[in-house]
Order: structure tokens, then sequence, then C-alpha cells
């Protein structure tokens, strides 16, 4: 063991080393007018800098969609890209595990953008001592955030006032959008009975959800995906479907599906989703951005508890394109 730790602590300085050189030659090699790299840690805050960023803004994602960060474990060529990003966009709340290591320690200077931040300390959620990290799942919240990175992405332009504008401007668009989103799931939700209202899955992510939506919301695993489950656990959660006659279970898309499955079969219920908890869906799956996800989870939830589900009106967008007409 003690030479494990040896090898690991000698792989970790040798990258941050690395990355310390690598930095060095984008400070080097960085000209002016080239556009601004900024690395998201999530797959969620991906799509966030993209949407906000629009074609002005080079963004870099170290997930991949589906990938869970609780566990990741960060690539060279993350370590890389880090280093040669002009700044950085992370969750925050100790989400990150190990990448927030490699953000912090990165070589050269850059801007570091905590979605975290954007909360007010009151409105965290705690379980067992811990903060919940998974803020996205109250649309009120990330509108919160979206504003709060949009400060950070305009502070990041600098003198471009011209980008600087734009930022502005999609942030605008963006969070109306949000603020309908936010709207509809409420309704949606609203429609499910009141002896239906309780969401089992696999990992405890949907505490702000819950609060946000008047959900109660249940989990075989804690907050991190790293937390192994006993049998007892999953018999916990067995006792509570039939206690609760709740009419599914919900799989999602980043856990493995083998424990939420085994109380769908000892319980003869559905193992409804999976729900999108902490990545977007693939390109084409209609969640592969952050308010696609939202309608997917919404989606499924809603229908699977037994609510009357309306498709998601993007208000926002047809106000725009209104506006847009009468100005012709």
């Amino acid at each position: 063991m003690k030479e494990l730790a040896k090898l690991v602590a000698l792989i970790v300085a040798t990258t941050w080393m690395a990355m310390g050189l690598w930095g060095c030659d984008r400070n080097e090699q960085k000209g002016e007018g080239d556009a601004l790299v900024v690395v998201a840690t999530t797959t969620m805050l991906e799509d966030l800098v993209a949407t906000l960023g629009g074609d002005e803004i080079e963004v870099q994602g170290l997930l991949s969609t589906g990938a869970d960060p609780h566990i990741y474990q960060p690539r060279p060529s993350d370590a890389r890209l880090v280093s040669q990003s002009d700044a950085v966009v992370m969750n925050g709340l100790l989400l990150e595990g190990w990448m927030e290591g490699l953000v912090r320690h990165a070589g050269g200077e850059r801007a570091i953008i905590v979605a975290g931040d954007a909360v007010d300390q009151d409105r965290l959620l705690r379980v067992e001592g811990a903060v919940d990290p998974h803020i996205w799942f109250d649309v009120a919240m990330w509108r919160q955030v979206a504003e709060h990175v949009s400060e950070g992405l305009i502070e990041l332009a600098g003198s471009d006032q011209e980008l600087a504008a734009s930022i502005a401007q999609r942030h605008r668009h963006y969070d109306q959008v949000l603020a309908e989103l936010h709207e509809w799931t409420q309704s949606q939700l609203n429609s499910i009975p009141d002896d239906r209202r309780v969401l089992i899955t696999s990992h405890d992510a949907f505490n702000y959800f819950g609060q946000a939506y008047h959900i109660d919301v249940e989990a075989i695993l804690g907050l991190s995906t790293e937390q192994e489950a006993s049998q007892r656990d999953v018999a916990n959660i067995i006792e509570l479907v039939r206690a609760r006659n709740a009419p599914a279970v919900f799989m999602e898309s980043s856990v493995h599906p083998g424990l939420i499955q085994q109380v769908a079969r000892e319980t003869g219920i559905e193992a409804a989703g999976p729900l999108y908890s902490d990545s977007v869906g693939p390109v084409g799956s209609g969640a592969e951005t952050y308010v696609g996800m939202v309608q997917a989870n919404i989606q499924m939830i809603t229908e699977a508890l037994g609510g009357d589900y309306q498709a998601f009106d993007d208000r926002a967008d047809l106000e725009e394109d209104k506006s847009e007409e009468e100005e012709v």
C-alpha cells in the first residue's frame, strides 16, 4: 500500500509539473485577437458556457456525456487542456473531486468561476454533514448560476465591449427561457396526485429538486456514487416502495442501474428512466442541453408518477420571434 501511495503521489506531482510547463507555453503562444478558451468541468456547465458565449468563446468540456463527476479521474490530456485555458467554470461544492485539484493547481493564470458561489450559503442543503452539490436540479437556482457565470465571462471579456454586450444579451434571453422552464416544471409536477409524489432513485442527487417542487425524494446511495450500498439499504428502499405504494422507481443515466432494477423486480413496479442526473444526454436524445435535460426528466417523472404531462412551450423563443416579426 505504501508503494502504491508513493506511485500515486509521483504521478500527481509529475502531472502538475507538466501542467506548469504547458501553462507557460499557452501564455507564450496566445496572441491578441485569439478566441477565449473556457474549460467546463461538467456537461451542464459546458452547455451553459456555450449558450452564453456563442461562437465567440471556445468551450471545452472535461467530462464526456454520461460520465460521473463524482468518480472521474483526470487524464494527462485534461491537465494540458486546463493549463492552456483562459478560464475554468466548475460546479464546486466538492462535486468534482480530483478535478478540483487539477483546476486549482494548473500552470499559468486563469479565472476560476465556481457555480456554487452563486447560491447563498443558507440555501445549500446538507446531507449527513456534507454539502449537496446537485444545485442544477432546481431551475430557479440554475438561473442564479447562469447570472453568476455570465458576470464571470463578461469580466473575462475585459476591454472587448462587443463580446461583453453579446454575452449580456444572450444571458437576458436565456434567463427568460429558464424562468419559463421553472414555471412549466412546477405546473407539470403539480399534476401528480398527492399519494404518488415520491421520487425513488439510485443516488441522492434530487434533494434540491424535491425541495423546489415539493416531491419526496429517496435514494439507495448517498450524495456521491463513490459510496457503496448494503443489502440493508436496498431492503429499506423496498420497504419504502411498498409503504408508499410507489408506482415507479427511477434509473439514472450516470449510475449503474443494477440496484434500482433489483428494487423494481422485488416490488413488481416499473423501473422508469433513466433520468439524466449528473450529465446531459447524448446528441440526438433531445436532452443534450440543460433545458432539454430538464424537459426529458420532467416528462419521465410526471408520466411515471401518474401526472398530466404537457410538452414544454418555450414561450421565450416565441415571444422573441414575435417581436422580431413586429419590427419587420
